[in-house]
C-alpha cells in the first residue's frame, strides 16, 4: 500500500501558507510554493487555510491543519502540528497576529497578510473556550476541541485591577519595521466574588465556569476597598491588588460590599458578619462568607451605616451585645 506523501507547511513573513512536498515517498523531487489565501478557525477550533488561487492542479482549495494552539513570547498565534493526515508532526506554524479582544468565551486576533500582487488584507480569527487561573495565578484560556482535547494559552504578561474593578492585561508587541516594542492592553469584563479566606474569584461567565479562582493572602480593609497580596508567575512576584467599593448594611440581605464597574454597573458581594460597637461608637465586624465560614477580615465601619436599618439592631449594639449579620438573611441577635 502506497504511503501518503508528507507535506511540510510553513508560514512566510506575509502570513501566507507555504506548501512543500517532501518527495519522501517517491522518486520525484519535492516542490515548494507560496499560496495566497487566509486562515479560518471553525467552531471546534480547527484551522483551514482557504487558498485564493491554486498555483498547481494538485493543491487543494482548502488546506486543513490540526495541532495544538499556543502563543509565543511576542503574542503571535502558534499551531504545532500533530500526526494527522499528511502533516509532519512537530512543525510549528507561527501566524503574525495581534491579540485584540478577550470575551468570556472567545479570544480574537487580527491577522494582516499580503498577496502575490502586493495587496494588504486584514481579517479576524477567533478561538473559543473559557478562562481559568493556572496554578501560578496566570490568566489562562482553555481551548476546547472535539473528543475532549483541550489546548491552553497562558498569557505571560502582567495584569492588574483598575478603578472599575476590571482585570486589565498588558503585553508588549513587536511592530513591523520598528525596533521598539509597543504596549497593548486587553480588558477582561467580569465581577468579583469573595468566598474563601485565601481565594477570590473573578467571574466572566458562571454558566460555562469561565472564571479566575486566584490564591491570595487574607484580605485587608484599606480606604474604600479590600486589599489582597497575590503571587503571579512560576517564580512568583508578589503584588497588591485592591477591590474598590462601598459598605452597606441591609436588614434583609446582610452586609453588602457594593463594587462599581464600567458603564455605571454595580455588583454587590454579600457577607455575613459578627459585630459590635466599639468605645467610639464605630461598628467592628468580622466577615464571614455565605455559609458562615470565617474570612479572617476585620472591618471598622461608621455607625451611620446602620441608619434606617432597624432600631432593635441599634439597641443591641448599644448594649455592647455581639450581633450577627447573616448573609442573605439580615440581622440576628
Amino acid at each position: 500500500m502506497k504511503k501518503t506523501e508528507k507535506i511540510r507547511y510553513e508560514i512566510d513573513p506575509h502570513n501566507r501558507l507555504i506548501y512543500e512536498k517532501t518527495g519522501e515517498e517517491s522518486e520525484v523531487p519535492g516542490f515548494r510554493t507560496v499560496l495566497d489565501g487566509s486562515f479560518e478557525i471553525d467552531e471546534n477550533n480547527y484551522v483551514t487555510y482557504h487558498v485564493k488561487k491554486s498555483q498547481a492542479s494538485d493543491i487543494p482549495q482548502q488546506v486543513k491543519l490540526k495541532g495544538a494552539w499556543s502563543l509565543n513570547q511576542d503574542h503571535n498565534l502558534v499551531l504545532t502540528l500533530d500526526k494527522w493526515g499528511n502533516q509532519i508532526a512537530g512543525n510549528k506554524l507561527t501566524v503574525q497576529s495581534e491579540l485584540i479582544d478577550a470575551k468570556d468565551n472567545r479570544l480574537s486576533f487580527a491577522v494582516t497578510s499580503k498577496d502575490s500582487e502586493g495587496n494588504d488584507h486584514i481579517y479576524i480569527v477567533k478561538l473559543g473556550g473559557r478562562w481559568q487561573a493556572d496554578e501560578h495565578n496566570r490568566l489562562s484560556f482553555y481551548i476546547e476541541k472535539e473528543k475532549g482535547i483541550t489546548d491552553r494559552i497562558t498569557l505571560q504578561g502582567a495584569w492588574e485591577v483598575n478603578k472599575q474593578n476590571e482585570i486589565i492585561y498588558t503585553y508588549e508587541k513587536s511592530a513591523r519595521g520598528k525596533k521598539e516594542k509597543i504596549t497593548k492592553t486587553i480588558t477582561l469584563k467580569g465581577y468579583w466574588d469573595i468566598t474563601e479566606k485565601y481565594r477570590i474569584k473573578y467571574v466572566l461567565n458562571k454558566e460555562i465556569e469561565s472564571e479566575f479562582d486566584f490564591k491570595v493572602s487574607v484580605g485587608k480593609p484599606v480606604g474604600r476597598g479590600l486589599e489582597y497580596e497575590i503571587g503571579v508567575g512560576a517564580s512568583p512576584s508578589k503584588k497588591t491588588i485592591t477591590l474598590f467599593g462601598n459598605w452597606k448594611v441591609n436588614k434583609r440581605m446582610g452586609l453588602l460590599f457594593e463594587m462599581p464597574y464600567a458603564e455605571g454597573k454595580i455588583n454587590s458581594v454579600i457577607f455575613g458578619a459578627w459585630g459590635k460597637l466599639d468605645k467610639n461608637l464605630n461598628l467592628e465586624i468580622r466577615l464571614e462568607n455565605k455559609i458562615g465560614e470565617d474570612l479572617g477580615i476585620d472591618v471598622k465601619l461608621s455607625r451611620r451605616i446602620l441608619e434606617g436599618q432597624g432600631e432593635a439592631f441599634i439597641r443591641a449594639l448599644r448594649s455592647q451585645k455581639e450581633v450577627s449579620i447573616v448573609a442573605g438573611v439580615g440581622f440576628r441577635w
